[in-house]
């Protein structure tokens, strides 16, 4: 649990000693192992613990690391440039620090990591780290993520005649600062997005000849040593492709006309699009999509107006979840196992949706609860900045991060309530959850 505020005079300590110690030591605690069994209770008290979280301060390049078992301050770091982003890594143990304008990718290690030893996975806990891994490419931007693999798109440079690339690595890489990890290369810019399936990487592709950074085509390609050789180029256009998320057999993309899906069976893969329904007015268009392996459907955003995907019915479906007028979606993903979707919105409201995998028709996402994390006039929101969401994947909490209070919530999704308020005392600009998933026999 979030302490309600930091002894400061523990945090001046505490910072000391890390910027003391630097990377000459690293303290590992091993934990109880956590068995392997079948059960499947809905005990979420897992022994994989609260996790940590790493926030960025928008007045400086420093990111600190704290423990949401305590509150705690384990570390802090200075990234080369202030963060445009932060994402979590395949197994969720390594923040992607993306700094998209000065061309670079940085990872701090949050510590805590298991390993699989056979009949049982051991946890374990570190000090928090700056790893020596950097990339540095033009404009990283869409970062998509499986349990296994990461895609970092990087869009490229039009002024620079820069050309797009793609990165595809893995936890494994980040941890040994290991660099060969394979790239695409494309023949020009593009704002494109990426979804890596195994030797397999589903990209999109844009034709040099147009006026539009945006692609309108899709490519599978196949892993060679370091670099992809295009396979297949699907013939079925996406103009105006943006967002893309993928699941267990399907990846998807929004066009301006609809939502093409690619459905995977081996290595082979077919092509289809659902079309836009009369939900969608004027120029409406999806544009975010998000995805969970072990959900079948999609869901996706048109601004505020949010659509479940069904891609085996081939259906889109618009999800009443009550938007203030005027409100826009600023956080969003699927939380509790799955099992739960959050939208975050600019009112300070956070909106929780149930998931009905089951559902073969209508939307397979219903409003369940709203909570109010703040009150305050968020019009009054320092410049560039919002509220900005992190979920935990060990349990059924989230957490808000609130720049004009200074102030991280912690938000209980079965209660429905704000259960603690942490004060920062530095503004906080980007926010992410690290540490071990809870198991599909956890929940």
């Amino acid at each position: 649990m979030l302490k309600s505020k930091l002894n400061v005079l523990a945090l001046l300590i505490s910072a000391s000693l890390l910027a003391a110690c630097g990377d000459s030591t690293t303290n590992i605690v091993e934990k109880d192992p956590i068995p392997v069994e079948d059960d499947h209770d809905h005990d979420h008290d897992h022994e994989t613990g609260a996790g940590r979280l790493v926030i960025s301060d928008k007045d400086s390049t420093m990111l600190r690391v704290y423990n949401l078992e305590d509150g705690d301050l384990l570390g802090q770091f200075s990234s080369l440039n202030n963060a445009s982003a932060l994402h979590a890594s395949a197994s969720q143990r390594f923040a992607m620090v993306v700094q998209r304008e000065s061309d670079k990718v940085e990872f701090i290690d949050g510590g805590l990591y298991q390993e699989d030893h056979g009949d049982h996975l051991h946890p374990y806990e570190e000090e928090p780290r700056l790893m020596s891994l950097q990339l540095s490419e033009s404009r990283p931007t869409h970062v998509t993520t499986t349990d296994e693999q990461i895609a970092i798109f990087f869009d490229g440079n039009a002024a620079s005649s820069t050309v797009a690339k793609v990165a595809v690595l893995n936890d494994d890489q980040i941890n040994s600062g290991n660099n060969d990890y394979p790239v695409l290369t494309y023949s020009t810019h593009m704002h494109g997005a990426a979804q890596a399936r195994g030797e397999i990487l589903v990209s999109t592709i844009r034709d040099a000849a147009t006026a539009s950074t945006l692609p309108d085509q899709v490519g599978i390609y196949h892993v060679h040593g370091d670099h992809f050789h295009l396979e297949q180029e699907f013939d079925m256009r996406c103009p105006g492709l943006h967002g893309s998320a993928q699941n267990a057999d399907y990846v998807s993309f929004g066009c301006t006309d609809g939502v093409m899906l690619l459905k995977q069976d081996g290595e082979t893969f077919t092509a289809s699009k659902v079309a836009h329904t009369t939900d969608f007015t004027g120029t409406m268009r999806i544009g975010t999509l998000k995805g969970h392996e072990d959900a079948p459907h999609f869901i996706g955003f048109a601004g505020a107006t949010v659509f479940s995907v069904n891609p085996e019915a081939g259906s889109l479906n618009k999800v009443e979840w009550q938007a203030a007028t005027g409100a826009s979606i600023i956080g969003y993903g699927f939380a509790d196992h799955g099992e739960k979707f959050v939208l975050l919105d600019s009112t300070g409201a956070l909106s929780i949706l149930n998931y009905n995998a089951e559902a073969t028709t209508g939307a397979a996402f219903e409003l369940a609860d709203k909570v109010q994390i703040t009150t305050a006039d968020l019009t009054t929101m320092p410049t560039g900045s919002q509220l900005q969401l992190a979920i935990s994947a060990a349990d059924d909490k989230v957490y808000v991060a609130d720049p004009l209070s200074k102030t991280v919530s912690t938000i209980d999704l079965e209660e429905a309530e704000v259960t603690e308020t942490q004060e920062l005392g530095f503004t906080p600009h980007k926010l992410v959850w690290l540490g071990i998933p809870a198991g599909h026999d956890d929940h």
